[in-house]
């Protein structure tokens, strides 16, 4: 299975032992969108098929990293990224979000969109200074 393109990525969910899944559009052979794919970290893929399959496993991974005593004081904040394609490939993207938006709203999961999955799309931890 060839990497996904950045484009492709819907969302990184956050766990509380410091695991996180990534959330991407699968394509088939055609580069038509077949589903959604979940990989960890390491880039090992967790879960494949349906969107609806793919929010299910998320919501069941978050009910089994919630037996982690640092859950009952950890906010979970995943990130939904904003659809980069087009057309009938924009309508999928927003299907397959939809979902996973459910299951992280029944999980106590906060989500904020955001426009890119690199290092700009993270919000400053630190105090907002303006230059005079």
């Amino acid at each position: 299975m060839k990497k996904p393109a950045e484009r492709d990525c819907l969302a990184v969910v956050p766990g509380y032992s410091g695991q996180a899944a990534k959330l991407f559009l699968s394509r088939g052979d055609d580069e038509r969108i077949d589903g959604v794919t979940v990989f960890d970290l390491l880039g090992h893929v967790k879960q494949q098929g349906s969107a609806e399959a793919a929010a299910a496993w998320i919501g069941d991974w978050l009910a089994q990293e919630a037996g982690n005593r640092k859950a009952r004081r950890t906010q979970l904040q995943a990130q939904l990224f904003v659809c980069k394609l087009a057309d009938d490939e924009k309508s999928a993207f927003l299907a397959a979000q939809k979902p996973l938006r459910d299951a992280l709203a029944a999980a106590g999961v906060q989500c904020r969109n955001v426009a890119a999955t690199s290092g700009a799309a993270r919000r400053s931890l630190g105090p907002n200074v303006r230059k005079p």
